[in-house]
């Protein structure tokens, strides 16, 4: 090997060198402009976010709401916590039929709707549940017991 080959390798690896290098610098340079915006980005969002806070104080009224008479009846007669519970509870009662006795030894406790007392008069016009006769719930278990039947054939 003569002196120009040797010499020509080193000015090469030399020039692959120092392009390695000028191009892990500008790397780092966008690295760095894009940490930077990302740091001017967020105090950017977060001196908007201050400034929509800002205006939610300043500018905030509540909407009144319009609540039908259900609704209104359920926030008057709500029981949120066990002491409204326990505060409540004497205007609460449910009184059952004690002549009513199941089949099958089956405890079922039926509500007496009669016997019921309300605090509020004209409530019991209120309370009216519609009622199937016993021959007709009779059919209607045989029926769901058949259609078990059927369903796990």
């Amino acid at each position: 090997m003569s002196l120009n080959d040797l010499l020509f390798i080193a000015i090469t690896l030399w020039v692959i060198l120092i392009s390695t290098m000028i191009l892990v610098n500008i790397k780092d340079k966008e690295r760095g402009k894009d940490k930077m915006d990302a740091v001017s980005k967020a105090r950017k969002d977060m001196i908007d976010l201050e400034k929509i806070t800002k205006n939610i104080e300043a500018d905030y009224k509540p909407l009144n709401i319009d609540l039908t008479n259900y609704e209104l009846e359920q926030e008057n007669n709500a029981i949120i916590s066990y002491d409204e519970l326990i505060k409540s509870k004497d205007r609460l009662s449910v009184n059952y039929d004690e002549t009513f006795k199941p089949l099958d030894g089956i405890d079922v406790k039926k509500v007496d709707l009669s016997a019921s007392a309300p605090n509020n008069p004209g409530e019991a016009e209120k309370i009216a549940l519609p009622l199937i006769s016993y021959e007709k719930e009779e059919a209607f278990l045989k029926a769901l017991k058949q259609l078990q039947m059927d369903l796990a054939r």
